[in-house]
């Protein structure tokens, strides 16, 4: 395998990345600097967006705009940065966190206390109408998410707790049911944050302070990890051309950058062997 970084931007807390396949780039987001960065995967050439708020996740829209998980709730970016907000309904010690696009057009999104406290968090559903509802309640750290690829499981991880949850997901109306604890995280040798799903169906999540990612079965069995340089990698997910490069984004935070160099890079991973599906679009 092949680990390089992308670009030369270095975030504090690296998040939320996202394959935009009409410009083959990644978008991602510093979530403590109120910014995130589009690079292309090539070049490494980065535009940078600054936001009125913290943006902890975005979705693509079908005409090539963002969806946004915001520090109050939901909001748009168009394709140049302009910010609109779509509702602000958290409180002021609250922000969404990671979030992501459903088989069927809805942006799912999870918040967090700011100090972590327990049981504050909440996952929220953004209708293709524009319209929002609660989903889970008394969660910690809201995090990672993705379906299968027959898109009748919805995975998902609340990172205090340390545990990834399979539900059964109805694609018509996004309702979940039966959780079932999938996969429950030794948190001392690494902390689960954000995942992907890969088009086979295996399950890769990114360990906060484990310097690594983890592939799982669909059935929550651990097939391999993938080692990286960096001891904050903090979510993932597929881009290129034929969906097979693993996209990081990792974290800065906390870091001697002396001893590790690439921590809050954005970072590619050819060869892995997996690959993902095509980015699924709000709307």
């Amino acid at each position: 395998m092949n680990i390089r970084a992308i670009s030369q931007i270095v975030s504090e807390l690296g998040e939320g990345p996202l394959w935009v396949p009409r410009g083959n780039c990644v978008t991602w987001t510093d979530i403590t600097r109120n910014v995130f960065h589009s690079a292309d995967i090539d070049t490494g050439v980065t535009k940078s967006f600054h936001a009125p708020c913290m943006v902890g996740a975005l979705g693509l829209t079908q005409s090539g705009d963002y969806v946004a998980a915001t520090q109050e709730g939901f909001a748009y970016f168009s394709a140049d940065g302009k910010f609109s907000a779509v509702h602000s309904f958290l409180a002021s010690d609250m922000r969404m966190n990671d979030g992501k696009v459903d088989p069927a057009g809805r942006f799912w999104a999870g918040s967090l206390e700011l100090s972590f406290e327990e049981g504050r968090g909440s996952l929220y559903v953004l209708e293709k109408d524009g319209s929002y509802r609660s989903v889970l309640a008394d969660l910690s750290l809201s995090n990672g998410m993705g379906w299968s690829p027959d898109a009748k499981h919805f995975y998902f991880i609340d990172s205090i707790p340390g545990v990834l949850k399979r539900f059964d997901y109805r694609l018509a109306d996004g309702h979940i049911s039966n959780p079932v604890n999938l996969i429950t995280f030794d948190t001392s040798f690494g902390v689960p944050d954000g995942m992907t799903v890969s088009s086979d169906g295996m399950i890769v999540v990114a360990l906060w302070d484990g310097g690594r990612l983890e592939i799982y079965e669909p059935c929550g069995a651990k097939v391999s990890e993938i080692r990286l340089e960096v001891s904050r990698p903090t979510s993932c997910t597929f881009g290129g051309a034929n969906q097979d490069i693993l996209i990081v984004t990792t974290a800065s935070q906390g870091i001697n950058r002396t001893v590790e160099p690439l921590a809050g890079k954005i970072l590619t991973i050819t060869g892995s062997g997996l690959s993902g599906l095509p980015t699924h679009q709000y709307g």
